[in-house]
């Protein structure tokens, strides 16, 4: 079956269908107390709009050149034609906001100027409390350091006292040893003496009745012959 080319025109604009953003528009003023609002699009054709949108708050005096300031929603779903968020209660007050929708299929979409933020908040005040909150945070990464060093020297004298009672409890334990060893070595002297002055006196026993024995054989023989005279 072939596609007219009608068909096919019919086709392609609908898949390209460009959008327009009818909210914010001239006029519109945005809360800045905390309270949501709402951007929405249409498709200029009145067709359902696919692929995905990007939403983003711009600001600039410029409509050729304005920046971003805030990215509301990404890869968003172009056919939902609208997102609620709340803006940031920090924004500078101006009436050179404008909101970019970028389609993944037809580019980006600008809507017309508008106002926004709290006109008590100028771009000095937010300069200053940036500064202001970093050098709190240096503040506090410093004093965390120094903590951080404070407990480290901490620990290494408390790990120095360990080591120098491991040493000094290691000494008495060599010096006890070293009496210990030092009795045993006199004791086994002691005990060595007195097995050699045993061995002495019972060397001398049995020479002293070693001695004494003939003596006593001598009387006895000479009794004999005195007796056999008579």
């Amino acid at each position: 079956m072939k596609l007219s080319i009608a068909a096919i025109t019919v086709f392609v604009a609908h898949a390209l269908a460009a959008l327009s953003i009818n909210n914010p528009v001239a006029g519109t003023v945005w809360p800045y107390n905390g309270s949501s609002v709402t951007i929405s699009w249409v498709s200029d054709d009145s067709t359902t709009l696919t692929g995905t949108v990007t939403v983003q708050l711009m600001e600039g005096t410029d409509s050729n050149n304005l920046s971003p300031i805030y990215t509301v929603a990404t890869s968003y779903d172009a056919s939902k034609g609208s997102i609620s968020f709340v803006p940031p209660t920090n924004l500078v007050g101006s009436s050179n906001y404008a909101v970019r929708v970028t389609s993944s299929v037809s580019g980006p979409h600008y809507s017309h100027f508008f106002q926004a933020g709290n006109p008590s908040v100028t771009e000095s005040t937010s300069v200053a409390v940036t500064v202001s909150q970093s050098e709190s945070s240096t503040s506090s990464e410093a004093s965390t350091t120094s903590k951080e060093a404070s407990s480290s020297a901490k620990s290494g004298t408390s790990s120095d006292d360990a080591s120098s009672k491991d040493d000094d409890s290691s000494a008495e334990i060599s010096d006890d040893s070293s009496e210990e060893e030092s009795s045993e070595a006199s004791s086994e002297e002691a005990e060595s003496s007195e097995g050699e002055s045993s061995l002495d006196e019972s060397s001398d026993d049995s020479k002293s009745s070693g001695a004494s024995r003939p003596a006593i054989a001598a009387g006895i023989i000479g009794a004999a012959a005195i007796a056999a005279l008579f």
